[in-house]
């Protein structure tokens, strides 16, 4: 499992929406999708901001399903 994976799970769990996340980090809603369907990369600062904003602990949920 790598991260764009998580997150899709993640958000797919906690039922939140693409404009939601737009809405919380900033991050267009056109470049949500285009990430979490893999046609663009997600910068680390984006993944930073989803991480704060969801106060998401990325290494531990990682490394319990690699």
């Amino acid at each position: 499992m790598d991260i764009i994976d998580f997150l899709n799970n993640h958000f797919k769990e906690k039922k939140i929406t693409q404009k939601q996340i737009e809405r919380m980090t900033g991050i267009s809603q056109d470049k949500v999708s285009l990430i979490l369907n893999r046609k663009r990369k997600l910068t680390a600062d984006e993944l930073v901001k989803i991480i704060i904003v969801f106060d998401l602990d990325i290494k531990k949920e990682l490394s319990n399903k690699m």
